[in-house]
């Protein structure tokens, strides 16, 4: 199942004009103004998607709303974009991409740090929602 959501996401970037660098933007301001995005390169091996080329795709079309919404980095900006870009999809593939956005970032507002494991955070997420993972 993870393999067709990533040809998804990987589709749906190929759109997209973006680099994948280990310097990226970190403000809102200057992913504004970028016209190819810039993508951050790490923290991607241990991912939901499993792949690391599939997360730097997943992140480009995340940065691409932040450019089309103009919301910023913060946790509650966060939260909000992660459920305007669930909402492009249906079913697990809804509740996978806002797990990986809007309750990584309520943690992150909860707890002061970011998701260690975000395999295991978003599998027990969803098993809560009633998937059988």
């Amino acid at each position: 199942m993870i393999r067709e959501f990533n040809n998804t996401i990987l589709k749906e970037a190929s759109k997209l004009d973006y680099i994948v660098k280990a310097d990226a933007p970190n403000d809102i301001n200057s992913v504004l103004q970028q016209t190819q995005l810039v993508i951050w390169n790490g923290e991607s091996d241990n991912t939901i998607w499993q792949d690391s080329a599939v997360n730097y795709a997943f992140r480009a079309l995340h940065d691409r709303l932040h450019q089309v919404t103009g919301l910023g980095f913060n946790a509650e900006s966060e939260i909000e974009l992660g459920r305007i870009q669930a909402s492009q999809y249906d079913g697990l593939m809804a509740d996978l991409v806002y797990c990986e956005v809007s309750m990584q970032a309520q943690y992150y507002l909860t707890h002061s740090k970011f998701v260690e494991n975000q395999i295991s955070f978003t599998h027990n997420y969803l098993k809560e929602l009633g998937y059988n993972i």
